[in-house]
């Protein structure tokens, strides 16, 4: 049996691209709904032979991590641009998530490392005649200030409070959406 792609408007067969993936409909029943919702075919129930190709996705394969956008298709012939180029920046803000997390990762096992240093298990590392000494020239060299190393640039700063405003917004937008319909309800009550 030939495998070929189920997305309308592609054409790929498997072996007429070198190395291009293909993937079953997920069995499970909450990824399975957002694949077939992004697939979009009306009256199209998958059988267990039907795939989707690499092409799909953003990044050539699928993911199993819930919060990357390649974790459904995305990327289709009905896809309009503006969720195109939507998809790229999830993309983009995935990719420095990760970064993200995997240098706290690295800077966290960084830190254990230098406790582990600077905290000896036993006190015959420093000699007791010398432990005043040690400690006034430790006092000497903390500082009070606070510096803190971050990744992002500024624009993505800037994006990101621009998220922020805009979220504020819209909750407070609906709070008092809210306060006004309780209040409505309240003197259908009285």
């Amino acid at each position: 049996m030939v495998i070929s792609c189920c997305a309308l408007g592609c054409s790929n067969r498997q072996g007429c691209k070198p190395n291009l993936p293909f993937y079953h409909i997920p069995a499970d029943e909450d990824r399975r709904r957002l694949w077939l919702a992004a697939i979009n075919r009306k009256h199209w129930q998958p059988s267990k032979y039907s795939r989707i190709c690499g092409e799909h996705f953003l990044q050539g394969q699928k993911s199993q991590d819930p919060l990357s956008p390649d974790y459904v298709p995305s990327v289709f012939a009905h896809t309009t641009v503006a969720a195109k180029r939507y998809s790229l920046k999830t993309l983009q803000k995935y990719g420095i998530r990760q970064e993200m997390k995997k240098k706290r990762k690295q800077q966290s096992s960084r830190n254990e490392d230098a406790r582990g240093l600077f905290n000896p298990t036993s006190e015959e590392t420093v000699p007791k005649e010398n432990n005043e000494n040690v400690a006034d020239m430790c006092e000497d060299d903390i500082s009070n200030d606070v510096m803190c190393q971050t990744d992002l640039r500024a624009e993505h700063i800037e994006l990101l409070q621009r998220q922020c405003e805009v979220l504020q917004s819209k909750t407070f937008t609906l709070k008092q959406q809210l306060y006004l319909h309780l209040l409505e309800q309240n003197s259908f009550e009285n």
